[in-house]
């Protein structure tokens, strides 16, 4: 069954469920590169993967979708993105790794808050 390791990986997700706002400094790095963000990401492969983090609701997927162009859509879903948490954060910039944005996701390297090992890895 295919389905275990989500349950797996939604679980892990909800221990990091406890910060509530983002990290200052990740915060920052998503401002300081809004601009490279905006103009270069297609918003529906990234929401993709956040929907599938828990990340991101369908319903912020469609305030995303019903914007009129390209840039508009990455600039709300980053609008979102900034008033949300860690976890967040950390969602988008792996979405950026996995959809070949390697150049966007080194931008925001340096910004990726620290959430503590014991959730990282679950190997006893």
């Amino acid at each position: 069954e295919s389905g275990v390791l989500d349950i797996e990986h939604s679980h892990r997700i909800t221990q990091l469920k406890g910060t509530i706002n983002m990290d200052q400094r990740a915060r920052n790095y998503l401002l300081q590169n809004r601009q490279a963000l905006e103009s270069d990401i297609k918003t529906s492969y990234i929401m993709d993967h956040m929907i599938a983090d828990d990340t991101l609701t369908v319903m912020e997927e469609e305030k995303v979708k019903a914007q009129t162009t390209q840039k508009e859509r990455a600039a709300m879903l980053l609008k979102l993105i900034i008033a949300k948490d860690d976890y967040a954060y950390i969602s988008f910039y792996n979405a950026l790794q996995q959809e070949g944005y390697k150049d966007l996701a080194a931008l925001l390297q340096d910004g990726l808050p620290i959430i503590s090992p014991s959730n990282k890895n679950h190997s006893e």
